[in-house]
């Protein structure tokens, strides 16, 4: 008898915990783990030559990186990112300062203007169309569980949704919009509008959260 498909995609603020929790589906539940930011990553390591661990490494994303100063970046990308920023930023002539240009910036700050500033303003489904193909892609492989770690967008809801899936919020004391360190910027959500059916509170130890995981994909799984 075939598996149940299982598509769950977390959302929530920076620090929650969900890579936390989609890497407990990988290793006790057999869940395939991808994100929105797969192919962003991928983008923005190719247009800087940077290695991928840079972006990814939970350890270096908050760390300014000469690396990706704008100074290095592709035309379009600036010009997109331009469009965003105040009057302080440019010289007498109305350039770009140069200074802006040299400095430093981390992997995340990049991470969002990349995909927003840049690709979502050039078609709000750039990335959801890369996801849901990925989703296709292992469906017609035989994965029947799968984990996608960055739901930040209703329409990246929209796009789980659209294949079946489920959304999970995660949540975690002391962090929410004023304390993440993904700042202000749009991408930065708890996910309590994308109608989740499960909130996970990742609120004590790493058993007590692999408890509500198992619960909740129990639920999952048994539900009709």
């Amino acid at each position: 008898m075939a598996r149940k498909q299982h598509i769950i995609a977390l959302t929530g603020f920076a620090g929650v915990g969900k890579d936390t929790v989609a890497d407990l589906l990988v290793t006790h539940l057999g869940f395939v783990k991808l994100a929105f930011g797969d192919a962003l990553r991928a983008e923005v390591a190719e247009a800087f030559d940077v290695d991928m661990a840079t972006l990814s490494d939970p350890r270096t994303k908050h760390l300014p990186t000469p690396a990706l100063a704008m100074a290095r970046a592709p035309l379009g990308f600036v010009g997109a990112v331009a469009l965003t920023i105040g009057s302080e930023h440019r010289d007498g002539r109305g350039m770009l300062a140069q200074a802006w240009l040299e400095q430093a910036r981390t992997p995340r700050q990049v991470m969002q203007w990349w995909g927003t500033e840049y690709r979502r303003r050039q078609s709000a489904n750039y990335w959801t169309r890369q996801l849901a193909a990925r989703l296709a892609g292992l469906a017609r492989a035989g994965h029947d569980r799968m984990v996608v770690t960055d739901c930040r967008f209703a329409n990246e809801a929209d796009c789980i949704h659209g294949a079946g899936g489920r959304i999970w919020q995660v949540t975690r004391p002391g962090i929410e919009a004023s304390t993440t360190t993904e700042g202000h910027h749009v991408s930065a959500t708890d996910g309590s509008a994308f109608h989740p059916s499960v909130v996970l509170s990742n609120s004590h130890d790493i058993a007590h959260l692999q408890r509500l995981v198992f619960d909740a994909f129990m639920e999952l799984e048994t539900a009709r």
